[in-house]
């Protein structure tokens, strides 16, 4: 039996960056990408359908509308307002009718400039984790597509395997049928090799049907689950992996430690902005005062200031400092999960690659070998069917194990990329 890796020498490579399409979900056009035209679909496309056309990120265009919304009404501040007061008539006396009459038109407004720009900050700091919010699900969609794209195309390979352990397995059923009609070699190992024929038709079916759900949960990411297309990407070619330090360097810069520095800063700006509502605010007001009896004019000014204490807002600006307290705990557990994380999947990747390494230039070569003296062997009358088929048997699983190596390396790979939230270049 050869080795898997010859079904994929006319392959393209999987694009390793596979977060290339992220930033297709931050776009801020309500418009999605098509996927009806597609037949064959590699990774990145699979990814930029996802990021364009997924649910969870469409509705986010609506959410940073609605927040931009509240930004522009955050810069609003009070009204000036304009009054009108009449005075000293329609009474008794001297007072009666409009005579002695005072009207006095003011205009009055508040000192809010601060608190509005308080505001304001306050909201663009919510946006900024909105955004921060959407590249966080962005790139674990992306993850996930990546992650089913690979196990997709590892079954694929593996029906592939079977497929040529059907055939394999059929050749065995037929050669010990002659040499059961000479009377080399019993019927009951004739109806061992049947068995086994039937044993592996079953895992191609069965193959087949997890290929097919496969490929719509995949599809149903972007909306579309459907079944009529092919995949394209080499699962041999091998991701390139980055020491840990440049690794945990990077995760530094990953959006959900970001996500936390955002949730402080908007702490921070609504401390900033309790602490300036607590403050009194000045109203001023001026206007003319008309003397009817004279037929006299005045001007007329005054202030409005609150009285009492400044604190009103000291159990919120509290709050707001012990969550601001939690967030840094938080980014610290973040942080130190995140070391330990990432070099255990760094961990995993050499033992990965050292089990492929093995696989591919000790263990399957020797394993052919043996297979083909088996089947010499067993030809001359040196081996019996259940040594032959032992032997056929151990190629097979060892190029099962050396498939589910790539696979874990690959799945690997995308877990570091998830969490970093970087691309890594092959």
């Amino acid at each position: 039996m050869k080795s898997f890796s010859s079904h994929f020498t006319h392959k393209k490579p999987i694009g390793s960056r596979f977060f290339v399409g992220v930033l297709m979900a931050f776009t801020a056009l309500p418009c999605f990408a098509s996927a009806e035209a597609y037949q064959t679909l590699n990774l990145k496309q699979a990814i930029s359908f996802t990021l364009a056309n997924n649910p969870q990120l469409q509705g986010f265009f609506y959410r940073d509308k609605a927040q931009q919304g509240k930004i522009k009404q955050a810069s609003i501040g009070q009204r000036p307002q304009i009054g009108l007061m009449v005075e000293d008539a329609f009474g008794t006396g001297e007072h009666s009718g409009l005579q002695n009459m005072q009207s006095t038109l003011t205009f009055s407004w508040l000192m809010q400039q601060e608190q509005i720009d308080s505001r304001v900050k306050a909201s663009q700091s919510e946006l900024e984790q909105l955004r921060l919010d959407k590249q966080i699900i962005a790139l674990d969609l992306a993850a996930m597509t990546a992650k089913q794209f690979i196990q997709l195309l590892v079954k694929e390979e593996a029906l592939k395997l079977n497929k040529m352990a059907v055939r394999q397995a059929n050749e065995v059923v037929n050669a010990i049928d002659k040499r059961v009609r000479i009377g080399q070699s019993l019927a009951i190992d004739k109806n061992l090799a049947k068995a086994e024929l039937i044993k592996q038709k079953l895992l191609v079916e069965d193959l087949e049907h997890e290929i097919a759900s496969g490929k719509y949960q995949l599809s149903a990411l972007w909306a579309e689950p459907r079944t009529d297309f092919t995949l394209t990407g080499n699962l041999l070619q091998l991701p390139k992996i980055v020491d840990f330090q440049s690794q945990f360097e990077r995760f530094k810069n990953a959006p959900r430690l970001m996500q936390l520095a955002s949730q402080k800063r908007i702490a921070q700006s609504h401390i900033e902005l309790a602490q300036i509502e607590a403050k009194p605010q000045w109203q001023f007001t001026t206007g003319l005062r008309r003397y009817e009896s004279t037929d006299d004019f005045g001007l007329v000014a005054g202030v409005s200031i609150p009285w009492g204490a400044s604190g009103s807002n000291a159990g919120t600006v509290a709050k707001l400092r012990a969550e601001q307290d939690v967030l840094t705990a938080q980014a610290k557990s973040l942080t130190q999960q995140a070391n330990s994380q990432l070099y255990a999947l760094l961990q995993e990747v050499k033992h990965s690659v050292h089990v492929i390494t093995t696989s591919k230039n000790e263990i399957i070569p020797t394993l052919e070998t043996a297979l083909t003296q088996a089947k010499q062997a067993f030809n001359v009358g040196k081996l019996n069917y259940n040594q032959w088929s032992s032997v056929r048997l151990a190629q097979l699983s060892a190029q099962s194990e050396l498939l589910s190596a790539y696979e874990s390396l690959h799945l690997q790979h995308i877990e570091i990329q998830r969490l970093t939230g970087a691309s890594i270049e092959q």
